[in-house]
Protein backbone atom coordinates (compact mmCIF):
# COMPACT_ATOMS: atom_id res chain seq x y z
CA UNK A 1 0.00 0.00 0.00
CA UNK A 2 1.66 2.95 -0.77
CA UNK A 3 1.30 6.59 1.24
CA UNK A 4 -0.97 8.25 -0.49
CA UNK A 5 -3.40 5.54 -0.76
CA UNK A 6 -3.05 5.36 3.25
CA UNK A 7 -3.41 9.12 3.55
CA UNK A 8 -6.47 9.05 1.38
CA UNK A 9 -7.91 5.90 3.14
CA UNK A 10 -7.27 7.72 6.98
CA UNK A 11 -9.18 10.65 5.36
CA UNK A 12 -12.09 8.61 4.41
CA UNK A 13 -11.80 6.94 7.96
CA UNK A 14 -11.96 10.24 9.72
CA UNK A 15 -14.91 11.59 7.14
CA UNK A 16 -16.81 8.56 8.35
CA UNK A 17 -15.91 9.33 11.78
CA UNK A 18 -17.10 12.05 11.74
CA UNK A 19 -20.35 11.81 10.25
CA UNK A 20 -21.40 8.83 12.98
CA UNK A 21 -20.36 11.48 15.60
CA UNK A 22 -23.17 14.61 14.49
CA UNK A 23 -26.49 13.47 15.95
CA UNK A 24 -28.44 15.71 14.02
CA UNK A 25 -27.16 14.01 10.52
CA UNK A 26 -29.31 12.55 8.03
CA UNK A 27 -29.55 8.48 8.09
CA UNK A 28 -30.14 6.27 5.51
CA UNK A 29 -30.08 2.43 5.36
CA UNK A 30 -27.34 1.31 3.69
CA UNK A 31 -28.18 0.54 0.00
CA UNK A 32 -30.71 3.30 0.12
CA UNK A 33 -30.87 6.18 -2.03
CA UNK A 34 -33.05 8.28 -0.16
CA UNK A 35 -32.08 9.56 3.64
CA UNK A 36 -34.37 11.83 6.38
CA UNK A 37 -33.99 13.76 9.33
CA UNK A 38 -36.18 16.31 11.36
CA UNK A 39 -36.82 19.65 11.28
CA UNK A 40 -38.85 22.40 13.69
CA UNK A 41 -41.91 24.35 13.64
CA UNK A 42 -42.02 27.39 15.84
CA UNK A 43 -44.35 30.34 16.30
CA UNK A 44 -44.67 33.19 19.08
CA UNK A 45 -47.90 34.33 19.55
CA UNK A 46 -48.29 38.05 20.45
CA UNK A 47 -51.36 39.87 22.01
CA UNK A 48 -53.25 42.14 19.88
CA UNK A 49 -52.73 46.01 19.70
CA UNK A 50 -54.94 48.74 21.25
CA UNK A 51 -55.08 51.68 20.12
CA UNK A 52 -56.94 54.82 21.55
CA UNK A 53 -57.81 58.50 20.11
CA UNK A 54 -56.91 60.91 23.01
CA UNK A 55 -57.14 64.65 21.11
CA UNK A 56 -58.54 65.59 17.17
CA UNK A 57 -56.10 66.79 14.56
CA UNK A 58 -57.13 70.07 15.26
CA UNK A 59 -56.50 73.56 12.57
CA UNK A 60 -58.13 76.34 15.23
CA UNK A 61 -60.41 78.82 13.64
CA UNK A 62 -59.69 81.01 10.87
CA UNK A 63 -61.48 83.83 9.03
CA UNK A 64 -63.47 83.54 6.12
CA UNK A 65 -60.48 84.22 3.27
CA UNK A 66 -60.84 85.85 0.13
CA UNK A 67 -58.27 83.64 -1.54
CA UNK A 68 -57.69 79.89 -1.16
CA UNK A 69 -54.96 78.73 1.44
CA UNK A 70 -53.54 76.04 3.36
CA UNK A 71 -52.95 75.24 7.04
CA UNK A 72 -50.30 72.68 7.90
CA UNK A 73 -50.26 70.95 11.06
CA UNK A 74 -47.05 68.79 11.87
CA UNK A 75 -46.93 65.92 13.82
CA UNK A 76 -44.57 67.80 16.58
CA UNK A 77 -47.47 70.36 16.21
CA UNK A 78 -45.77 72.94 14.12
CA UNK A 79 -48.31 75.14 12.76
CA UNK A 80 -47.63 76.87 9.04
CA UNK A 81 -50.19 78.83 6.87
CA UNK A 82 -50.17 80.58 3.54
CA UNK A 83 -53.33 82.54 4.87
CA UNK A 84 -52.84 85.45 6.99
CA UNK A 85 -51.87 84.19 10.58
CA UNK A 86 -53.67 86.39 11.82
CA UNK A 87 -56.46 84.83 11.04
CA UNK A 88 -55.76 81.75 12.81
CA UNK A 89 -56.56 81.04 16.27
CA UNK A 90 -58.13 78.82 18.32
CA UNK A 91 -56.78 75.55 20.09
CA UNK A 92 -54.67 73.83 17.42
CA UNK A 93 -52.75 70.55 17.22
CA UNK A 94 -52.22 67.11 16.05
CA UNK A 95 -54.32 63.98 16.61
CA UNK A 96 -52.74 62.01 19.28
CA UNK A 97 -53.21 57.90 19.69
CA UNK A 98 -52.14 55.92 22.37
CA UNK A 99 -50.94 52.77 20.67
CA UNK A 100 -50.15 49.54 23.11
CA UNK A 101 -48.86 46.20 21.78
CA UNK A 102 -45.75 44.01 22.37
CA UNK A 103 -42.73 45.60 23.85
CA UNK A 104 -39.74 46.50 22.27
CA UNK A 105 -41.59 45.09 18.53
CA UNK A 106 -41.66 47.36 15.44
CA UNK A 107 -44.55 48.24 13.50
CA UNK A 108 -45.77 50.04 10.69
CA UNK A 109 -48.26 52.48 10.66
CA UNK A 110 -50.26 53.41 7.62
CA UNK A 111 -52.09 57.46 7.68
CA UNK A 112 -55.75 57.67 5.47
CA UNK A 113 -55.22 58.95 1.75
CA UNK A 114 -57.22 62.77 1.59
CA UNK A 115 -60.48 62.97 3.41
CA UNK A 116 -63.07 65.72 2.90
CA UNK A 117 -64.58 67.54 6.35
CA UNK A 118 -68.27 69.16 5.84
CA UNK A 119 -70.38 71.41 7.55
CA UNK A 120 -73.67 70.05 6.23
CA UNK A 121 -73.50 71.80 2.64
CA UNK A 122 -69.83 72.80 1.92
CA UNK A 123 -66.45 70.71 2.20
CA UNK A 124 -62.42 71.35 2.85
CA UNK A 125 -59.97 69.02 2.03
CA UNK A 126 -57.37 67.76 4.57
CA UNK A 127 -54.21 65.88 2.91
CA UNK A 128 -50.74 65.26 3.85
CA UNK A 129 -51.07 62.84 6.51
CA UNK A 130 -47.94 62.68 8.43
CA UNK A 131 -47.25 60.62 12.03
CA UNK A 132 -43.95 61.05 14.03
CA UNK A 133 -42.54 57.87 12.51
CA UNK A 134 -39.85 57.10 10.37
CA UNK A 135 -40.23 58.10 6.63
CA UNK A 136 -41.15 54.40 5.69
CA UNK A 137 -43.82 54.49 8.37
CA UNK A 138 -42.14 52.42 11.10
CA UNK A 139 -41.89 53.06 14.59
CA UNK A 140 -40.45 50.58 17.50
CA UNK A 141 -42.75 50.27 20.98
CA UNK A 142 -41.26 51.32 24.01
CA UNK A 143 -40.09 48.62 27.04
CA UNK A 144 -43.65 48.50 28.47
CA UNK A 145 -45.22 48.30 24.72
CA UNK A 146 -46.36 52.16 24.30
CA UNK A 147 -45.62 54.31 21.59
CA UNK A 148 -48.07 57.73 21.72
CA UNK A 149 -48.48 58.36 17.71
CA UNK A 150 -48.70 61.95 16.79
CA UNK A 151 -50.72 62.49 13.07
CA UNK A 152 -50.50 66.18 11.75
CA UNK A 153 -52.03 67.24 8.41
CA UNK A 154 -52.58 69.86 5.60
CA UNK A 155 -55.98 71.61 5.41
CA UNK A 156 -56.87 73.48 2.28
CA UNK A 157 -59.49 76.32 2.77
CA UNK A 158 -61.38 77.61 -0.36
CA UNK A 159 -61.74 81.10 -1.56
CA UNK A 160 -64.66 82.36 0.35
CA UNK A 161 -65.56 79.10 2.60
CA UNK A 162 -68.76 78.88 3.87
CA UNK A 163 -68.68 79.57 7.69
CA UNK A 164 -69.46 76.80 9.89
CA UNK A 165 -67.73 74.11 11.84
CA UNK A 166 -66.23 71.50 9.77
CA UNK A 167 -65.67 68.10 10.76
CA UNK A 168 -64.68 64.64 9.61
CA UNK A 169 -63.44 61.07 10.56
CA UNK A 170 -60.06 59.04 9.36
CA UNK A 171 -58.36 55.83 9.96
CA UNK A 172 -55.20 55.43 11.29
CA UNK A 173 -53.78 51.42 10.56
CA UNK A 174 -50.82 49.55 12.91
CA UNK A 175 -49.65 46.59 11.76
CA UNK A 176 -46.82 44.23 14.04
CA UNK A 177 -43.29 43.89 11.87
Amino acid sequence: MSLSTFRNLGKLLGLALTMSLHSGAAHAAPGSMSADTTGNAVVQVVGPFQIAPIADLRFGSIMQPAAPGNVTISSAGVVTTTLSFSTVSGPRGPAIFVVRGEPNRRFLVQLPAPIDISNGTSTMRVDQFRGNTDASGRVTFSPTGLYVLNVGGRLRVNANQEPGSYTGTFDVTVLYQ
